[in-house]
């Protein structure tokens, strides 16, 4: 009837539709005729908008520190985000604790345990701006300054070491670059790994941090 009356209509499914089963030939057929997009876990930035969102519409503050610990901590999905931001607001009332992100970390931590994190590209550049003590804007930045280079290429190895994205995404998300720079980048730190005592011993003190 939708259809008759050339009314648009949008479908979501953890599927591309050619791997959709147990639906008739004729509507599958009508599937991969539309437009098919891939929609991607929301990226830290629009995570934080979320949470903000959510906690301007609760009528809710919370120290921009704590909401920001949230969007890097929780990726797998925004359910999953909201949920731990309720049960730490949950736990604030319950103990009658001021929200600080000493409390954040210590109900996240319990949180992550109970639902295996999953390392996302923005936790993984998190982890390296930190340690490098650099801005995450520079990472995502096109910059060409050299402490820059070496931090974004630290950070394009551990996403494709640790991360089931692409090399087209990590460069996305990594200064807008290639997947043949994404390559480059990986082999230039196991170069150095090998060569370099500090550099890998740099590189080994961030796994540890990215896989706490």
């Amino acid at each position: 009837h939708l259809h008759q009356n050339a009314k648009q209509i949008i479908l979501t499914s953890d599927k591309p539709p050619v791997e959709l089963q147990g639906m008739e030939q004729r509507l599958l057929s009508r599937f991969k005729w539309g437009l098919s997009a891939d929609l991607q876990v929301p990226e830290l930035e629009t995570r934080i908008a979320i949470l903000e969102k959510k906690l301007y519409n609760d009528g809710i503050e919370l120290p921009k520190d704590v909401v920001e610990y949230l969007a890097y901590s929780i990726t797998t999905n925004i359910r999953e985000m909201e949920g731990a931001l309720i049960s730490l607001i949950a736990q604030s009332s319950l103990n009658k604790k001021e929200i600080t992100i000493d409390l954040a970390k210590r109900m996240i931590d319990k949180f992550v345990k109970n639902n295996a994190r999953e390392v996302s590209i923005d936790y993984i550049q998190k982890v390296v701006c930190d340690y490098f003590d650099l801005p995450i804007e520079l990472m995502k930045s096109k910059t060409r300054k050299r402490e820059v280079v070496q931090a974004r290429q630290i950070a394009m190895y551990f996403a494709k070491q640790y991360t089931k994205s692409s090399l087209a995404t990590i460069g996305s998300h990594c200064g807008g670059k290639d997947h043949a720079t994404v390559l480059h980048a990986c082999k230039t730190v196991n170069n150095l790994i090998e060569t370099d005592k500090r550099f890998r011993a740099y590189v080994e003190e961030l796994d540890k941090k990215i896989n706490i």
